[in-house]
Protein backbone atom coordinates (compact mmCIF):
# COMPACT_ATOMS: atom_id res chain seq x y z
CA UNK A 1 0.00 0.00 0.00
CA UNK A 2 1.77 3.10 -0.97
CA UNK A 3 0.67 6.31 1.53
CA UNK A 4 0.49 10.00 -0.12
CA UNK A 5 0.00 13.39 1.77
CA UNK A 6 -1.50 16.13 0.03
CA UNK A 7 -1.57 19.54 1.03
CA UNK A 8 -4.13 22.59 0.38
CA UNK A 9 -4.31 26.11 1.03
CA UNK A 10 -7.60 27.65 2.45
CA UNK A 11 -8.72 31.18 1.92
CA UNK A 12 -11.20 33.45 3.72
CA UNK A 13 -13.77 31.84 2.04
CA UNK A 14 -13.35 28.13 2.64
CA UNK A 15 -12.11 27.59 -0.71
CA UNK A 16 -9.37 24.28 -0.72
CA UNK A 17 -6.77 25.06 -3.42
CA UNK A 18 -4.44 21.85 -4.00
CA UNK A 19 -0.29 22.77 -3.18
CA UNK A 20 1.50 21.27 -5.97
CA UNK A 21 3.94 18.50 -5.15
CA UNK A 22 7.91 19.63 -5.69
CA UNK A 23 9.95 17.59 -8.04
CA UNK A 24 12.17 15.15 -6.44
CA UNK A 25 15.06 16.91 -7.85
CA UNK A 26 14.70 20.07 -6.45
CA UNK A 27 13.81 18.13 -2.79
CA UNK A 28 17.19 16.38 -3.19
CA UNK A 29 18.60 19.33 -3.69
CA UNK A 30 17.62 21.07 -0.94
CA UNK A 31 17.00 18.36 1.64
CA UNK A 32 20.53 17.71 3.10
CA UNK A 33 22.03 21.23 3.31
CA UNK A 34 18.66 22.17 5.09
CA UNK A 35 19.08 19.41 7.74
CA UNK A 36 22.83 19.72 8.96
CA UNK A 37 21.73 23.48 9.32
CA UNK A 38 18.04 22.70 11.09
CA UNK A 39 18.64 19.48 13.05
CA UNK A 40 15.66 19.84 15.01
CA UNK A 41 14.04 18.97 11.64
CA UNK A 42 15.50 15.54 12.68
CA UNK A 43 15.17 15.27 16.36
CA UNK A 44 14.12 17.68 18.53
CA UNK A 45 17.16 19.17 20.36
CA UNK A 46 19.01 17.00 18.25
CA UNK A 47 22.99 18.06 18.41
CA UNK A 48 24.88 17.07 15.30
CA UNK A 49 28.40 15.85 16.12
CA UNK A 50 29.90 13.97 12.99
CA UNK A 51 29.23 14.06 8.26
CA UNK A 52 30.31 11.57 6.49
CA UNK A 53 32.39 9.65 8.82
CA UNK A 54 34.21 6.42 7.95
CA UNK A 55 32.99 2.98 9.19
CA UNK A 56 34.02 -0.06 7.95
CA UNK A 57 30.71 -0.25 5.92
CA UNK A 58 31.48 3.43 4.12
CA UNK A 59 30.95 6.62 5.47
CA UNK A 60 27.50 7.00 7.50
CA UNK A 61 25.84 10.22 6.22
CA UNK A 62 25.21 12.24 10.09
CA UNK A 63 26.24 11.09 13.59
CA UNK A 64 24.18 13.19 16.53
CA UNK A 65 23.18 12.92 20.09
CA UNK A 66 19.55 13.46 20.97
CA UNK A 67 18.23 15.00 24.14
CA UNK A 68 18.48 12.09 25.98
CA UNK A 69 22.05 11.70 25.44
CA UNK A 70 21.53 8.87 23.19
CA UNK A 71 24.13 8.90 19.59
CA UNK A 72 21.91 8.28 17.00
CA UNK A 73 23.15 7.25 13.24
CA UNK A 74 21.36 8.34 10.26
CA UNK A 75 20.87 7.84 6.69
CA UNK A 76 20.20 9.84 4.17
CA UNK A 77 18.55 8.76 0.82
CA UNK A 78 17.94 11.84 -1.95
CA UNK A 79 15.42 9.98 -3.07
CA UNK A 80 12.78 7.16 -1.71
CA UNK A 81 14.65 4.56 0.97
CA UNK A 82 14.96 0.92 0.10
CA UNK A 83 16.24 -1.93 1.98
CA UNK A 84 19.54 -1.19 0.88
CA UNK A 85 19.41 1.47 2.92
CA UNK A 86 18.06 -0.74 5.54
CA UNK A 87 21.06 -3.00 5.55
CA UNK A 88 23.32 -0.08 5.44
CA UNK A 89 22.70 1.30 8.45
CA UNK A 90 22.66 -1.60 10.24
CA UNK A 91 26.23 -2.00 8.92
CA UNK A 92 27.26 1.55 10.52
CA UNK A 93 25.86 1.24 13.52
CA UNK A 94 27.23 -2.32 14.41
CA UNK A 95 30.42 -0.63 13.36
CA UNK A 96 30.11 2.11 16.10
CA UNK A 97 28.68 -0.37 18.84
CA UNK A 98 31.76 -2.80 18.58
CA UNK A 99 33.89 0.13 19.71
CA UNK A 100 34.65 0.40 23.77
CA UNK A 101 33.37 4.19 24.55
CA UNK A 102 37.24 5.44 24.51
CA UNK A 103 37.33 4.33 20.97
CA UNK A 104 34.56 5.72 19.85
CA UNK A 105 34.87 9.30 21.76
CA UNK A 106 38.27 9.60 20.07
CA UNK A 107 36.70 8.75 16.31
CA UNK A 108 34.52 10.95 16.39
CA UNK A 109 36.97 13.78 18.04
CA UNK A 110 39.22 12.67 15.16
CA UNK A 111 36.58 13.66 12.57
CA UNK A 112 34.59 16.11 13.60
CA UNK A 113 33.97 19.96 12.08
CA UNK A 114 33.81 18.70 8.64
CA UNK A 115 30.83 19.36 5.93
CA UNK A 116 29.17 22.24 8.01
CA UNK A 117 29.52 20.57 11.82
CA UNK A 118 31.56 21.75 14.69
CA UNK A 119 34.51 20.72 15.53
CA UNK A 120 35.09 19.02 18.85
CA UNK A 121 38.02 19.06 20.46
CA UNK A 122 37.49 16.81 22.74
CA UNK A 123 34.36 14.78 22.19
CA UNK A 124 34.86 12.68 25.94
CA UNK A 125 34.81 16.01 27.64
CA UNK A 126 32.12 17.57 25.40
CA UNK A 127 29.55 14.97 26.03
CA UNK A 128 30.01 14.99 29.55
CA UNK A 129 29.08 18.85 29.73
CA UNK A 130 26.40 18.39 27.10
CA UNK A 131 24.77 15.68 29.34
CA UNK A 132 24.94 17.90 32.50
CA UNK A 133 23.69 20.51 30.79
CA UNK A 134 20.35 18.98 29.01
CA UNK A 135 19.64 16.46 31.00
CA UNK A 136 18.22 16.65 34.40
CA UNK A 137 18.82 12.78 35.91
CA UNK A 138 21.25 11.33 33.43
CA UNK A 139 21.73 7.79 33.10
CA UNK A 140 25.01 7.51 34.78
CA UNK A 141 25.75 3.59 33.17
CA UNK A 142 24.47 5.01 29.23
CA UNK A 143 27.20 3.60 27.45
CA UNK A 144 28.09 5.78 24.26
CA UNK A 145 28.38 2.71 22.16
CA UNK A 146 24.52 1.94 22.56
CA UNK A 147 23.26 3.78 19.68
CA UNK A 148 19.99 4.74 17.71
CA UNK A 149 18.97 3.98 13.68
CA UNK A 150 16.96 6.82 11.43
CA UNK A 151 16.62 6.36 8.04
CA UNK A 152 16.00 9.74 5.73
CA UNK A 153 14.52 10.07 3.12
CA UNK A 154 11.83 11.17 0.00
CA UNK A 155 9.25 8.30 0.95
CA UNK A 156 9.84 4.57 2.02
CA UNK A 157 9.08 1.77 -0.16
CA UNK A 158 7.25 -1.25 1.07
CA UNK A 159 9.74 -3.53 1.61
CA UNK A 160 12.22 -0.73 3.68
CA UNK A 161 8.69 0.11 5.39
CA UNK A 162 7.96 -3.66 6.19
CA UNK A 163 12.06 -4.09 7.89
CA UNK A 164 11.90 -0.98 9.88
CA UNK A 165 8.26 -2.34 11.58
CA UNK A 166 9.66 -5.62 11.85
CA UNK A 167 12.87 -4.33 13.37
CA UNK A 168 11.19 -2.13 15.73
CA UNK A 169 8.99 -4.91 16.81
CA UNK A 170 11.82 -6.78 18.22
CA UNK A 171 13.30 -4.19 19.93
CA UNK A 172 15.69 -2.64 18.03
CA UNK A 173 15.81 1.40 18.18
CA UNK A 174 15.35 1.63 14.30
CA UNK A 175 13.11 4.12 12.86
CA UNK A 176 11.99 5.82 9.27
CA UNK A 177 11.92 9.30 8.66
CA UNK A 178 10.12 10.77 5.36
CA UNK A 179 10.01 14.24 3.73
CA UNK A 180 8.04 15.15 1.15
CA UNK A 181 8.37 18.40 -0.94
CA UNK A 182 5.47 21.09 -1.80
CA UNK A 183 5.83 24.10 -4.56
CA UNK A 184 3.57 27.05 -3.83
CA UNK A 185 4.04 30.51 -4.63
CA UNK A 186 7.56 30.53 -5.55
CA UNK A 187 8.38 28.21 -1.91
CA UNK A 188 9.61 25.24 -1.10
CA UNK A 189 7.46 23.21 1.85
CA UNK A 190 9.06 20.16 3.16
CA UNK A 191 6.30 18.11 5.46
CA UNK A 192 7.97 15.23 7.75
CA UNK A 193 6.59 11.84 8.82
CA UNK A 194 7.51 9.58 11.45
CA UNK A 195 7.20 6.04 11.55
CA UNK A 196 8.15 3.50 14.07
CA UNK A 197 6.70 0.29 16.14
CA UNK A 198 5.56 1.81 19.42
CA UNK A 199 2.24 2.84 21.56
CA UNK A 200 2.60 6.88 21.13
CA UNK A 201 0.95 9.15 23.60
CA UNK A 202 -1.24 11.81 22.19
CA UNK A 203 1.52 14.15 21.50
CA UNK A 204 2.99 11.66 19.17
CA UNK A 205 5.61 10.28 21.90
CA UNK A 206 5.87 6.71 23.10
CA UNK A 207 4.54 6.36 26.14
CA UNK A 208 7.09 5.62 29.56
CA UNK A 209 5.54 2.41 29.97
CA UNK A 210 5.67 1.12 26.39
CA UNK A 211 9.14 2.18 26.13
CA UNK A 212 10.16 -0.17 29.30
CA UNK A 213 8.45 -2.92 28.11
CA UNK A 214 9.83 -2.76 24.77
CA UNK A 215 13.40 -2.89 26.00
CA UNK A 216 12.60 -5.46 28.80
CA UNK A 217 11.46 -7.38 26.09
CA UNK A 218 14.81 -7.07 24.00
CA UNK A 219 16.72 -8.01 27.18
CA UNK A 220 14.96 -10.95 27.83
CA UNK A 221 15.26 -11.73 23.97
CA UNK A 222 19.02 -11.15 24.01
CA UNK A 223 19.28 -13.37 27.69
CA UNK A 224 17.58 -16.05 25.77
CA UNK A 225 19.57 -15.87 22.52
CA UNK A 226 22.45 -16.11 24.79
CA UNK A 227 21.77 -19.33 26.57
CA UNK A 228 22.04 -17.52 29.89
CA UNK A 229 18.45 -16.27 30.86
CA UNK A 230 17.67 -18.93 33.71
CA UNK A 231 20.94 -17.85 35.91
CA UNK A 232 20.41 -13.81 34.41
CA UNK A 233 16.82 -13.74 35.42
CA UNK A 234 17.70 -15.45 38.91
CA UNK A 235 20.26 -13.03 39.75
CA UNK A 236 18.13 -10.14 38.67
CA UNK A 237 15.87 -11.36 41.18
CA UNK A 238 18.87 -11.99 44.10
CA UNK A 239 20.15 -8.50 43.69
CA UNK A 240 16.51 -7.53 44.21
CA UNK A 241 16.13 -9.36 47.22
CA UNK A 242 19.46 -7.74 49.03
CA UNK A 243 17.23 -4.76 49.17
CA UNK A 244 14.28 -3.34 48.18
CA UNK A 245 15.18 0.33 47.83
CA UNK A 246 16.87 -0.25 44.11
CA UNK A 247 15.21 -0.56 40.81
CA UNK A 248 16.22 -1.83 38.02
CA UNK A 249 16.24 -0.13 34.89
CA UNK A 250 17.13 -1.38 31.47
CA UNK A 251 20.35 -0.65 29.35
CA UNK A 252 21.90 -1.98 26.79
CA UNK A 253 21.93 -6.36 27.50
CA UNK A 254 21.27 -6.25 31.11
CA UNK A 255 19.82 -4.02 33.61
CA UNK A 256 21.57 -1.02 35.88
CA UNK A 257 20.29 -0.74 39.64
CA UNK A 258 19.14 2.55 40.68
CA UNK A 259 18.62 3.19 44.44
CA UNK A 260 15.59 5.21 44.65
CA UNK A 261 16.64 8.35 46.10
CA UNK A 262 19.71 9.67 44.94
CA UNK A 263 22.90 9.79 47.44
CA UNK A 264 25.10 13.48 48.11
CA UNK A 265 28.55 12.95 49.61
CA UNK A 266 30.12 15.68 51.40
CA UNK A 267 32.60 17.61 49.56
CA UNK A 268 30.79 16.54 46.22
CA UNK A 269 28.92 17.93 43.91
CA UNK A 270 28.01 14.95 42.00
CA UNK A 271 24.35 13.43 43.09
CA UNK A 272 25.06 9.34 43.09
CA UNK A 273 22.21 7.58 41.70
CA UNK A 274 23.52 3.90 41.38
CA UNK A 275 26.08 1.47 42.77
CA UNK A 276 26.11 -1.55 40.08
CA UNK A 277 24.74 -2.69 36.62
CA UNK A 278 24.35 -6.27 34.99
CA UNK A 279 24.77 -7.35 31.92
CA UNK A 280 25.17 -9.87 29.42
CA UNK A 281 28.30 -10.16 26.70
CA UNK A 282 27.94 -11.75 23.09
CA UNK A 283 29.37 -14.18 24.55
CA UNK A 284 26.94 -15.34 27.10
CA UNK A 285 28.97 -14.18 29.88
CA UNK A 286 28.01 -12.56 33.00
CA UNK A 287 29.59 -9.06 33.22
CA UNK A 288 28.71 -7.25 36.60
CA UNK A 289 30.01 -3.26 37.17
CA UNK A 290 30.40 -1.42 40.38
CA UNK A 291 30.65 1.88 39.50
CA UNK A 292 33.08 4.26 41.60
CA UNK A 293 30.84 5.10 44.42
CA UNK A 294 30.31 1.12 45.31
CA UNK A 295 33.97 1.01 45.83
CA UNK A 296 34.32 4.07 48.18
CA UNK A 297 32.05 3.31 50.14
CA UNK A 298 33.20 -0.44 50.79
CA UNK A 299 37.03 -0.31 49.49
CA UNK A 300 38.53 -2.63 51.67
CA UNK A 301 35.66 -5.23 50.63
CA UNK A 302 36.32 -5.17 47.45
CA UNK A 303 39.80 -5.79 48.24
CA UNK A 304 39.15 -8.81 49.76
CA UNK A 305 36.86 -9.87 47.50
CA UNK A 306 39.47 -9.60 44.90
CA UNK A 307 41.59 -12.15 46.11
CA UNK A 308 38.38 -14.92 44.86
CA UNK A 309 37.25 -13.14 41.85
CA UNK A 310 39.52 -11.09 39.11
CA UNK A 311 38.31 -7.57 38.80
CA UNK A 312 39.20 -5.48 36.13
CA UNK A 313 39.39 -1.59 36.24
CA UNK A 314 38.65 0.83 33.44
CA UNK A 315 37.66 4.35 33.58
CA UNK A 316 33.63 5.01 33.03
CA UNK A 317 32.16 6.51 30.10
CA UNK A 318 29.30 8.29 32.14
CA UNK A 319 29.52 6.93 35.68
CA UNK A 320 30.64 10.14 38.24
CA UNK A 321 33.63 9.46 39.76
CA UNK A 322 34.69 10.13 43.59
CA UNK A 323 37.42 12.36 44.73
CA UNK A 324 39.18 9.18 45.86
CA UNK A 325 38.07 6.71 43.13
CA UNK A 326 37.98 7.35 39.50
CA UNK A 327 37.26 3.37 38.37
CA UNK A 328 34.73 1.66 38.16
CA UNK A 329 35.36 -2.62 38.76
CA UNK A 330 34.34 -5.20 36.80
CA UNK A 331 34.18 -9.14 36.47
CA UNK A 332 33.46 -11.12 33.61
CA UNK A 333 32.24 -14.60 34.17
CA UNK A 334 31.26 -17.59 32.14
CA UNK A 335 28.32 -19.89 33.53
CA UNK A 336 30.65 -22.31 35.64
CA UNK A 337 32.36 -18.82 37.16
CA UNK A 338 29.02 -17.54 37.90
CA UNK A 339 28.16 -20.49 40.04
CA UNK A 340 31.47 -20.39 41.50
CA UNK A 341 31.88 -17.00 42.60
CA UNK A 342 27.67 -15.48 42.76
CA UNK A 343 27.57 -15.46 46.32
CA UNK A 344 30.40 -13.32 47.39
CA UNK A 345 29.23 -11.15 44.49
CA UNK A 346 25.65 -10.65 46.11
CA UNK A 347 27.99 -10.55 49.44
CA UNK A 348 30.02 -7.40 47.78
CA UNK A 349 26.22 -5.96 47.10
CA UNK A 350 24.80 -6.26 49.79
CA UNK A 351 27.80 -4.36 51.84
CA UNK A 352 27.14 -1.63 49.31
CA UNK A 353 23.58 -1.18 49.55
CA UNK A 354 24.24 -1.30 53.60
CA UNK A 355 27.41 1.11 53.22
CA UNK A 356 25.02 3.33 50.57
CA UNK A 357 22.19 3.47 53.46
CA UNK A 358 24.55 4.90 56.27
CA UNK A 359 26.01 6.99 54.24
CA UNK A 360 22.74 8.50 53.12
CA UNK A 361 21.91 8.73 57.37
CA UNK A 362 25.04 10.94 57.55
CA UNK A 363 24.33 13.35 54.92
CA UNK A 364 20.80 14.36 56.04
CA UNK A 365 17.50 14.21 54.55
CA UNK A 366 18.61 17.25 52.93
CA UNK A 367 21.21 15.67 50.31
CA UNK A 368 18.98 13.25 48.99
CA UNK A 369 16.97 13.40 46.34
CA UNK A 370 14.23 11.31 44.82
CA UNK A 371 15.43 9.82 40.92
CA UNK A 372 13.01 8.83 38.38
CA UNK A 373 14.95 7.33 35.82
CA UNK A 374 13.89 5.26 32.61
Amino acid sequence: MTEELKMWTVGDGDDATPVKQASHIETENLLEKTLVKNPDMLIPGLKLVGRQMPTAGGPLDLLGVDRDGRLVVFELKRGELTREAVTQIIDYASHLEAMSDEELADHITQRSGRGGIDEIENFEDWYADWRAQHIEEPDEALQLSSVKMMLVGLGADVRATRMVDFLATQGVDISLLTFHGYEHEGKIFLARQVRVESDLTEDGKESREERRRRRRRAVDEFAENQGVKDIFDAAVKRFLELDSRYEPHTRKNGYTFYAKRSLRLPEHETRFNTPLSLRITRNGEMRVIFFPISIHLCEQKFREVAQSISFKREHPSNAPRTKDVSEQWYCVLERSGWNEHKERLFDLAKAVFTAWDEAERSAGPQAARSVDTD
